[in-house]
């Protein structure tokens, strides 16, 4: 369970957000990490809402029977992650993202880089490229768009195992 709440905190129940135009995102996450000759496959899912930037803001992970799972705090200064106990403090949203990598035992998970990627672009000032089949290729990651609400955003591993995020958003009403 450690590693769900960790993997899903950033990035990522039940939970509804404000439109991105509003500031945010709300919808199903889901992971899956391949296996390997050193661990087995992992997979989960969760609701989620996603408010803010990089710079600032919030992330929220809920059951689909609406248990808060995961709450997860940023500003310039720190990021807080909550497991339903307590709150654990890192210096920044990139090390929060790291012990996310860590908890799922994947790479770290980019999540200053989602507030953009969910926009259907590439971080300004970050090296990409676009992939032939849509979406593009950035810091290691492809990020595709299937339709109109759902990302898929990967990344393999050093072991030749596949990481793997899904964001299915919500529509706005």
């Amino acid at each position: 369970m450690k590693a769900w709440l960790l993997g899903l905190a950033v990035l990522a129940g039940c939970a509804t957000l404000p439109s991105p135009v509003t500031g945010g995102w709300s919808g199903k996450l889901g992971y899956r990490v391949d296996a390997s000759s050193t661990q087995r496959a992992q997979a989960g899912s969760a609701l989620f809402e996603l408010q803010g930037d990089a710079r600032s803001g919030r992330m929220l992970l809920t059951s689909p029977l609406g248990t808060a799972l995961a709450e997860a705090q940023w500003n310039e200064h720190i990021a807080r992650l909550h497991d339903g106990q307590t709150w654990r403090d890192f210096p920044s949203l990139a090390a929060l993202g790291e012990a996310l990598g860590v908890a799922l035992q994947g790479p770290p998970v980019p999540l200053h880089a989602l507030f953009d990627w969910l926009q259907g672009r590439p971080t300004p000032g970050e090296a990409h490229e676009p992939l032939p089949e849509g979406g593009f290729m950035q810091a290691g990651w492809r990020v595709l768009r299937q339709g109109d609400t759902q990302w898929r955003i990967e990344r393999s591993r050093a072991d030749g195992g596949r990481f793997l995020l899904t964001l299915v958003l919500t529509p706005s009403p």
